[in-house]
């Protein structure tokens, strides 16, 4: 089974790898820049590098999970300087590709949505009417763009999934949810995943793509996954794109082919997954190494190939 492997925790990367001071966690900004603009390229182009080293697909995600309205006015954007910064966000990860060598694999732009809020409070959570209404305009001006799909992600319950969901149909644009868990790998509402996946689907005619779950170790996304063992909306996962460190940490990372193996092993328990990145602590060598894992090399050789 062939795997698509996707970029790394851009946040993380940028500001560790990259020394770039991100407000308010929002990468973005850097587009309006060209300091910015090359950092944004140097985190992107070692991915690149890995998904034609090893002739495998790869998808990369705008840098748009804060160019959505209440974290776009925190920072000073206003409804349209954010509609003009999603649409360059498309442009700039299209371009990165243009020139490409022939036979180069097929890269996909997703454009990411982030979510509202970035914690669980039940009573600021949305109704899937008000989460359509809230996300349509990134929806829409990423799928204006050219975007290839859009990504609900880090996505806090099924409301917040379904109106994305229903802006991206309304949009024309394929969507995917990627849902976040905690250490006990369901979401914060105590939320199963499978049960989560049912909602959404039953909510819009199983309009998205397929599913991923993000922004967790894989560690947390098995406990999670297991106890629904055998529950027929695991086979609605197609991926997973999680963190190095358990829990969040920051300091105690897994190195990549640790990492690698133990995200891998989620296909156990959704088969249909072909979809493998990273999170938050994970760069370049650690989708190196995803992609060592999944053809079924050592894990060591081209981990020294990859320059960051």
């Amino acid at each position: 089974m062939t795997i698509t492997v996707t970029d790394g925790g851009i946040e993380t990367a940028l500001t560790e790898r990259l020394g770039q001071e991100l407000p308010e966690f929002a990468a973005f900004v850097l587009l309006d820049t060209a300091a910015g603009r090359i950092a944004l390229r140097n985190y992107y182009e070692p991915f690149l590098a890995v998904a034609r080293e090893h002739r495998l697909p790869l998808v990369l995600d705008t840098p748009t999970w804060r160019a959505n309205s209440d974290w776009g006015a925190g920072l000073g954007y206003s409804a349209a300087e954010l509609a003009r910064v999603n649409a360059d966000a498309v442009a700039f990860v299209r371009e990165l590709d243009e020139g490409a060598p022939a036979g180069s694999p097929e890269v996909t732009v997703n454009g990411c949505v982030g979510p509202r809020f970035d914690e669980y409070v039940a009573d600021e959570r949305m109704t899937a009417e008000e989460a359509e209404a809230y996300h349509s305009p990134q929806v829409q001006a990423l799928a204006e763009a050219g975007a290839d799909r859009v990504t609900s992600v880090t996505t806090l319950d099924d409301a917040e999934a379904i109106g994305v969901v229903r802006a991206a149909v309304a949009a024309r644009v394929p969507v995917f949810v990627s849902f976040v868990v905690g250490t006990d790998g369901v979401l914060a509402d105590g939320s199963a995943v499978a049960d989560a996946i049912a909602a959404v689907d039953a909510a819009t005619d199983s309009a998205a793509d397929g599913f991923l779950i993000n922004c967790a170790h894989p560690r947390e996304v098995a406990a999670g996954i297991a106890a629904t063992g055998g529950a027929p909306e695991l086979d609605r996962i197609v991926g997973f794109r999680l963190n190095a460190g358990a829990a969040g940490d920051t300091e105690e990372r897994d190195e990549p082919v640790t990492f690698a193996d133990a995200e891998l092993a989620l296909r156990s328990l959704a088969p249909r997954a072909t979809v493998f990145g990273g999170c938050c602590g994970t760069d370049a060598p650690h989708i190196a190494a995803l992609a060592e894992r999944a053809l079924g090399g050592a894990g060591a050789g081209s981990l020294r190939e990859v320059s960051i």
